[in-house]
């Protein structure tokens, strides 16, 4: 054989080879199982039972074979929460400590699980019981190498519970530890980040109402650097509590729900924070004025009293706003919260004008619009509680030179004192 032809052979054997050798290999992968974790024993337990185990000590060891089970509905897979589990049942939910990382893994929400309680601890840390071990002798983290002889995964994770439906107002210590739903709140910081980078951060969250609820993002949270948006929406979260301090924690952007961006412009907002501000005072009669003050709750406000060293004193006093150009708006709605004592709200010490000729100086030269605030929206005078005065329509104002007025009246006969604050003006640009 000559060498072409060995040459020639030899590619032959060697293309038999490959094709062979393919023909070898199959062209699909056989799938690996899907293994579906299942639980067959019993809860003999609920949240609530379990809770209401907890005897109030600093920490308490569960020495009995109580079984619990339910449902995760929040993990750590975005950062704000560290080293937790959130689950619930029907009776109420439950705060894990484990000292493990990347949770998400395995806990997704959805996931049902059991708890062998048994040797774990009941404790609680700002005010919220929570099922962990013991650190340092109080409540702490389950250790990493017990979590899988406690914790125990049952099927595939399935639907996340609905969040509870709750109103700032009506959230109470049941509803620690679930998933509830506030709807058409607003930040009050628009703008700012949901977490400075240097420690947890605190922002407040709104209604309608202004009755206030603490959003607290941690600054690990991936959306930590992400901003604040205006507007209303609802809220979706995990609420829980510090020292007697509701506060409530989103898992991620996606619990902002059907956000309506703020379109509105904010006229006023004035809170009277070091001074009175974009308002000025005017005394028609009596020598008392409206001043700042700072309240023994440590709310600022404009207060104005007729009462001095133990005699009322007969006053006519303004508070009186900067001019503002209504032709540029439309849909002006005014609010405030007021709080008063010695008065009552149908006593006429307290009333709100608005004026488009008043210029400066003595306000009875001008001629008042008055605005009326329903009596159920201003103080009782039964207490220094701030009652909120809801959204006044100013939409009749109009003109480049408007002012608005809180007018103050005492005689000697009675001296209410009226404190104010948070006033806001907001409208739409025209």
């Amino acid at each position: 054989m000559n060498m072409n032809s060995t040459f020639k052979f030899s590619i032959l054997i060697l293309t038999l080879g490959v094709i062979l050798f393919a023909g070898c290999v199959k062209k699909e992968f056989d799938k690996p199982p899907v293994v579906i974790p299942t639980v067959d024993f019993p809860s003999n337990t609920t949240i609530a039972q379990l809770k209401a185990f907890y005897n109030g000590e600093a920490y308490q060891l569960i020495d009995t074979d109580l079984v619990v089970k339910g449902v995760v509905i929040a993990n750590d897979e975005s950062g704000n929460i560290y080293k937790t589990l959130y689950i619930q049942d029907a009776t109420g939910g439950l705060l894990i400590g484990l000292d493990r990382t990347s949770l998400y893994t395995k806990f997704k929400p959805g996931q049902r699980i059991f708890i062998k309680c048994n040797g774990m601890y009941l404790g609680t840390y700002g005010g919220v019981v929570q099922l962990g071990y013991l650190y340092n002798n109080a409540i702490g983290r389950l250790p990493d190498v017990l979590i899988d002889s406690h914790l125990f995964r049952d099927s595939l994770p399935g639907v996340v519970p609905s969040p509870l439906l709750r109103k700032i107002s009506t959230i109470s210590g049941n509803d620690i530890c679930m998933l509830v739903q506030i709807d058409s709140l607003h930040f009050t910081e628009p703008g700012l980040k949901f977490s400075e980078s240097t420690a947890s951060t605190d922002r407040n969250m709104q209604d309608n109402s202004l009755n206030t609820l603490i959003l607290r993002t941690s600054n690990y949270a991936n959306f930590a650097a992400e901003l604040l948006p205006s507007g209303t929406g609802s809220v979706v979260g995990i609420l829980s509590m510090y020292n007697s301090e509701y506060q409530f924690y989103i898992r991620d952007l996606n619990d902002l729900k059907n956000w309506i961006p703020d379109t509105m412009a904010t006229l006023i907002n004035e809170t009277f924070a070091t001074s009175l501000g974009t308002f000025t005072q005017y005394s028609v009669t009596g020598t008392e004025t409206w001043a700042q003050y700072i309240t023994p709750s440590s709310i600022t406000c404009a207060k104005m009293s007729g009462y001095t060293g133990g005699t009322n004193y007969a006053n006519e006093d303004w508070l009186i706003s900067d001019s503002l150009n209504f032709d540029n708006y439309i849909y002006e709605t005014l609010s405030f919260q007021t709080a008063m004592r010695y008065g009552s709200p149908a006593d006429g010490s307290f009333k709100v004008y608005y004026s488009s000729n008043y210029i400066s100086g003595n306000p009875t030269s001008a001629t008042w619009t008055e605005v009326t605030v329903p009596a159920a929206n201003l103080p009782s005078g039964a207490d220094w509680n701030f009652v909120q005065s809801g959204n006044l329509d100013l939409s009749a104002a109009s003109g480049f030179n408007v002012h608005i007025a809180f007018k103050y009246t005492s005689t000697t006969a009675i001296a209410a004192t009226w404190e104010i604050t948070a006033i806001k003006l907001r409208s739409k640009p025209n």
